[in-house]
């Protein structure tokens, strides 16, 4: 009997060879200035790592500003101000700047969180997608009948027919949501509540 669908998606993921874990040849370099430049690349690296510690701490304390700034802007206005320039200029008329870009998008979140959202904002606010999926058991026990598609086949005890399909459901805050801020309450707690994935871009300072 020719395999099913479901067996030649296993049997060609089977037959996927695996990758041996084996000791890695080592090639002597005679070179002397080879020492020195894995010695100098290694702090190099070192030193990038703890560069990039500071910049994230104090990328956090600046979007944390922009987000404060941005939602005073949009409490005044009413509406969403879009991206924004946040700068500050010094005594010698040198610009520090960047670029504060709320967008549209938002973080996954769970079905608790996403009843607390609902009850405080409303229904609109909160975006529920399921997926489906096949149970692997269920497969293997009715892989034949699947493959020939036979959805209303007697052959599938009834108390299994509900266990085939499997649902993923997942949640997250309604696209829209920023541009409706002001109409779901206080603009700075609605904003940390719903969190909008923000980015800071063209940060410099400017010369006068």
């Amino acid at each position: 009997m020719a395999k099913n669908l479901f067996a030649k998606a296993a049997s060609k993921s089977a037959a996927e060879p695996k990758k041996a874990k084996d000791e890695k040849v080592r090639i002597k370099i005679e070179d002397p200035s080879f020492f020195d430049k894995v010695q100098k690349l290694e702090v190099l690296n070192d030193s990038m790592k703890s560069a990039k510690a500071k910049a994230d701490m104090i990328s956090d304390e600046l979007r944390d500003l922009g987000r404060d700034e941005w939602s005073n802007l949009y409490s005044k206005t009413g509406k969403n101000p879009g991206s924004v320039m946040l700068e500050h200029v010094n005594d010698s008329d040198d610009t520090a700047q960047f670029m504060f870009v709320p967008t549209d998008g938002y973080i996954k979140i769970s079905a608790d969180r996403a009843e607390e959202l609902r009850e405080t904002y409303g229904e609109e606010v909160v975006e529920e997608k399921t997926t489906f999926g096949f149970d692997s058991t269920m497969i293997e026990r009715y892989g034949e009948i699947l493959s020939r598609l036979i959805e209303e086949s007697t052959e599938i005890a009834e108390k299994d027919k509900e266990k085939i399909i499997t649902a993923t459901t997942a949640f997250s805050v309604a696209k829209g949501t920023i541009d409706n801020l002001s109409k779901l309450g206080d603009v700075k707690e609605v904003m940390e509540a719903v969190k909008p994935i923000v980015a800071l871009k063209n940060i410099e300072v400017v010369k006068g």
